[in-house]
């Protein structure tokens, strides 16, 4: 009975695991679209917008995980791995896009909950 118990336990675990990183990809693909709304970005130069969005959450994703499997949860060094790798997608975005659009893009990630961001 026990074994039961703990088997059931272990799929519902899994299975709440999966639906809320589901639910974080659903909230960030929502996220990037918005931008592009916001941006008025159309054609290849959105869908270029996009990859490099995804690219860099894809990458945020996986660092993590490495970090966190690794046992290696210091927060300082994930903060900066992060810093990182949002300068480096702020970068490439900043080629793609033009000074008036990169400007604008500024301000609408000011205007996110977590706070102004450090360039």
């Amino acid at each position: 009975m026990k074994k039961i118990l703990l088997v059931c336990l272990l799929m519902v675990m899994g299975t709440v695991g999966m639906v809320a990183q589901q639910d974080m990809q659903a909230r960030m693909k929502e996220r990037v679209e918005n931008y592009v709304k916001e941006l008025k970005l159309e054609g290849e130069k959105a869908e270029k917008f996009k990859a490099i969005q995804n690219e860099s959450m894809t990458k945020m994703r996986t660092e993590m995980e490495a970090m966190r499997d690794g046992g290696n949860m210091d927060r300082e060094a994930m903060m900066a791995k992060m810093t990182k790798l949002n300068e480096d997608r702020d970068a490439a975005i900043k080629k793609l896009l033009t000074a008036e659009e990169f400007k604008k893009y500024q301000e609408i990630l000011a205007k996110e909950p977590r706070g102004p961001r450090r360039n």
